[in-house]
């Protein structure tokens, strides 16, 4: 089977740890991994990791949260940084909105600010975007249209069906994380949406197949194995599909 897992965070993993983490993605038939950066610390390493390891992508990005702790004169040097990497990326991730950890209006202002201003630098490099929306589904939804982006991944979406529905019907990706093993919430969005909207993802060391356990890129097998019995196709054809998918969105 090729699998893809388009949302990891490799940078978070010790040093021999990754290494182990990267030779069982390799052992178990991922042939890329995704890696995501949140901050200009994580930008810098995610780029060091794609030169090593030769099944590693880079998606450089500012997490929402980074509106608050960054000057405006700080981002927009990052966002210059992105721009003169665009050669070297796959998308611009891991941006959106987070309004759990928002501190009030002025804050998710802010926060919108700094997602437009990413979605814009996406659609002037042509380049995907990651998009997380942690209680910001409807409002990351109708941002992204309203800014007319085409190459979307909605990563962790936690908002209702409905929306996935109309977010598929828009165009955009569903990343289906690892714990969908545990997850009524992915188990019917994978039931109502096409596989031809559907990745893979497992955001490791987060959202885990276990509670409490630590996922990593080589558990997308389990995710292809739960989506393959939703759906009554064989594995084997779900993950060419999902691969497919990747291919034609990043590749």
């Amino acid at each position: 089977m090729l699998l893809a897992d388009i949302h990891a965070h490799l940078d978070i993993f010790g040093e021999n740890e990754r290494k182990a983490v990267v030779e069982r993605a390799i052992a178990a038939g991922v042939k890329v991994i995704i890696t995501n950066s949140v901050d200009p610390k994580s930008i810098r390493k995610t780029l060091e990791l794609q030169q090593r390891f030769g099944i590693v992508k880079a998606a450089l990005g500012l997490y929402p949260t980074e509106a608050a702790r960054l000057s405006a004169a700080a981002i927009e040097s990052e966002l210059n940084f992105i721009r003169s990497c665009r050669d070297r990326i796959v998308a611009l991730g891991e941006i959106g909105l987070d309004y759990q950890e928002a501190k009030g209006e002025k804050e998710r202002q802010r926060q919108q600010r700094l997602f437009e201003r990413q979605l814009e630098l996406a659609n002037q490099l042509g380049k995907p975007v990651i998009v997380h929306s942690r209680q910001a589904e409807k409002g990351v939804v109708a941002t992204l249209i309203r800014c007319g982006c085409k190459h979307v991944v909605l990563h962790a979406f936690h908002g209702s069906v409905k929306l996935a529905k109309a977010a598929a019907e828009a165009g955009f990706y569903v990343a289906i994380p690892t714990n969908i093993c545990r997850s009524s919430h992915f188990q019917a969005i994978v039931k109502e949406l096409p596989l031809s909207r559907l990745l893979t993802e497992t955001d490791a060391p987060y959202l885990a197949a276990e509670k409490d356990g630590k996922s990593e890129p080589a558990h997308i097998a389990a995710a292809i194995r739960q989506i393959s019995k939703i759906k009554a196709v064989d594995e084997a054809e779900v993950a060419n599909i999902l691969f497919s998918n990747y291919q034609r969105l990043f590749a």
